[in-house]
This record gives C-alpha cells, structure tokens and sequence, in this order.
C-alpha cells in the first residue's frame, strides 16, 4: 500500500510504494484522464494536471525518482520507490480525478487507489502541521475552482506564489487563502487574468497558450 511522509521543509509531500502499488495508481490515473481531450480548450487543464501527476509516478516506477529502504520490524524490510509533489498541485489533482471519475466505469481496485491517495494526502498534512491541516483539509475533493478552461495556468501561478514565500508552517497554512484568492470571482483572481490577457497579446497567443517559465528553485 502506499505511503507518505511531509518533506523536511514541510513544501509538499513524498510518496512511497512498490513496484505494483504506483503502477496500479498510474493504471487507474490514465483510465480516467483518458476521458479528457487535450485539444479540447476546456478539458486542456485538467489534462495536463493528471498527466503531470502520471509522470512522476511513471517516472517512480522506472526507478527514477525516489528509493528508500522501509523498515516495518526486524523482519520486514522493503525498498520503496517514490517522488515528490508539491501540496498545491496534489490537492488540485484530487479535485479533478474526482471530478472527473464520475464520468469513467472505475472498478473496486480504481476506487480504492483514489481513496489510498486522499488518504496519504490528509495523513501527510497532519504529520506536518496538525493545525494547518485542519483548514487544508477542507480542499481535498472540493472546494478548489477546477472548472476554469485556464485551470493549468491559475495552478502555475499558485504554484510560484507558494514557493516565493518562505518554507515553514506560515506558508503551509496559507495554502487555502491562495486557493481562494485564485478563484474565478475573486478581484485578485481578475486582476491576474487582466495581466494574463495583456500578455497573450504582446504574444499573439491566446490566454489558455502561456506558461509560466519563471518557477522559483524548489526546496522541499
């Protein structure tokens, strides 16, 4: 079964498992981003949100990623495999995996992976900062605005406001308020996407085209 751990400067989370535990979850990932089209302007985000995820846990199987040896008693050793991630865009991906599992014929084992990474999700944060943890909790499944065609592109810009700040549990327990400010009827939210139109034009592009290539170096 998976498991997780906070990372040391409390930035996101590390998750663990065997060879069959991330490649049942890729398994189950891919069935339902399936569903989306990533040429479509609407479904886009989402996308590419699940298939990031579907990534780094490809990437975790290959062995390219993470190892670490997992000592349960002095008879049970095993090495596990594992990656990082960081809390904004894990708590994004559960929305829109759960969102969108409405929509796909998920089997027993399908369920129960979403339920074993929801389940590390809120462990991880409470062995972090039980006390931030009790308002970010709130968001994972819901409350968090994923039906935003530039859905991506808002996660990128939470994405670098949260790793401009300072690690620590202040950071950490401004999680939700950066979720709400990024909300679509938000004034920051709209002064955001005001700069972004300015932008996609000096670019001749379209807003949903940009990315953000100015990410700060990760500390985890």
């Amino acid at each position: 079964m998976l498991q997780s751990n906070p990372t040391k400067k409390g930035t996101g989370i590390e998750l663990w498992g065997d060879y069959g535990d991330l490649t049942s979850l890729y398994e189950t990932i891919h069935k339902i981003g399936e569903r989306l089209n990533e040429y479509k302007k609407e479904e886009k985000g989402q996308s590419d949100i699940i298939m990031g995820f579907a990534y780094e846990v490809r990437k975790a199987f290959q062995h390219s990623r993470l190892k670490e040896k997992f000592v349960f008693d002095s008879e049970n050793k095993v090495e596990y495999l594992g990656f990082r991630y960081l809390w904004t865009d894990l708590l994004y991906l559960i929305s829109v995996l759960r969102y969108n599992a409405g929509y796909v014929v998920l089997d027993a084992l399908d369920q129960a992976n979403l339920y074993i990474l929801e389940y590390n999700c809120k462990k991880a944060l409470f062995e972090y900062d039980p006390q931030g943890a009790q308002q970010i909790q709130n968001f994972i499944g819901r409350k968090i605005d994923i039906h935003n065609d530039l859905v991506f592109l808002v996660l990128q810009g939470i994405n670098i406001e949260y790793l401009s700040k300072t690690p620590g549990k202040r950071r950490f327990r401004g999680i939700p308020d950066l979720f709400i400010a990024y909300s679509q009827f938000s004034p920051a939210y709209k002064m955001w996407k005001s700069d972004m139109v300015s932008r996609a034009k000096e670019l001749d592009c379209r807003v949903d085209q940009l990315n953000y290539d100015d990410y700060p170096e990760i500390v985890w």
